[in-house]
């Protein structure tokens, strides 16, 4: 009978190790990866397309990222989609190099609801096709998007 006490006492405390251990792993795999560091700074808008405009933005950090592309330089800006509760954060990275300049779009969806969330990082290869007086144009996964090259009063 004593010997059939222990085996219960080292299976439940199996069972619950075993708990603890899937729950710390669960709470772990919540953890989001963060959006790099953005080198020029950041701006503000509603929407990011092909016609964006900048509601605010950090001292220089349009032009800092307008100049870098024009050069085809290492330089990363971020952009933050503004919805009312829930928006995205984008960093769009110029990577130097090749016979082209790369240009990739990291993004990631968050929400202000129940304490705050973010999604994961999304990374999307994309296209630099023009450096004009209204900004750096990018074709990113099939979409035109427009980096203004300052803010707008809209």
């Amino acid at each position: 009978m004593r010997r059939r006490s222990w085996i219960a006492i080292i299976i439940g405390g199996a069972v619950v190790a075993a708990a603890i251990g899937v729950l710390a792993g669960w709470r772990l795999s919540q953890h989001v990866a963060a959006l790099p560091h953005a080198s020029c700074g950041g701006a503000g808008t509603h929407s990011l397309d092909g016609s964006t405009h900048a509601l605010s933005a950090d001292p220089g950090a349009l032009a800092c990222f307008t100049a870098a592309a024009r050069n085809c330089r290492a330089a990363s800006i971020e952009i933050t989609e503004m919805g009312t509760d829930t928006g995205t954060s984008f960093v769009f990275r110029i990577d130097p190099g090749g016979t082209t300049c790369q240009v990739t779009e990291l993004s990631q969806d968050y929400s202000a609801n129940f304490g705050g969330s973010a999604g994961p990082v999304i990374t999307t290869s994309c296209r630099l096709a023009a450096v004009t007086g209204q900004g750096v144009r990018l074709g990113c996964g099939g979409q035109d998007v427009l980096i203004p090259s300052a803010v707008s009063a809209r």
